[in-house]
């Protein structure tokens, strides 16, 4: 995935934040690049708070559920803030549209970039879903 401009961010952005995005957009991308948005336009608080709130309730109104199975993911939601948190503080470029692409070229997008950090047994577990919990095969520093 490539931004071409950052009218395309703006509009994921907008319609997530007004619920009015298709489920079928709301990609592994698309969460990404919601996540640095919020990330490089808030404080670390403040967008843990808009994303927390924000996915949780565009869960419902895209017609999913938050459930101990499916829906949020306390820690998954966590672990990529932190992940993305760390990658927007390493990098002199505050221009958003080259952070996102930047960030998803990088492999700390990768799908799978979370298994290395824990077991899928943890991070699938109902526990971590409900709450955050520490990774188990290596601290989050090392990434």
């Amino acid at each position: 995935m490539h931004y071409k401009d950052t009218s395309e961010i703006t509009s994921i952005v907008d319609r997530f934040r007004d619920l009015s995005l298709p489920a079928s957009e709301w990609t592994h991308e698309a969460h990404l690049t919601v996540a640095l948005w919020f990330l490089r336009y808030h404080t670390l608080e403040e967008a843990t708070c808009f994303l927390r709130s924000g996915i949780i309730a565009y869960n419902k109104a895209s017609g999913g559920e938050n459930t101990p199975v499916r829906g949020y993911h306390e820690t998954m939601t966590l672990f990529w803030i932190k992940a993305i948190h760390g990658y927007v503080q390493r990098q002199s470029q505050t221009d958003v549209l080259v952070l996102i692409n930047g960030f998803l070229k990088s492999p700390y997008a990768a799908k799978d970039h979370p298994f290395t950090f824990y077991t899928r047994d943890l991070i699938l577990s109902t526990r971590a879903r409900a709450f955050w919990v520490e990774p188990d095969l290596r601290a989050l520093e090392e990434q």
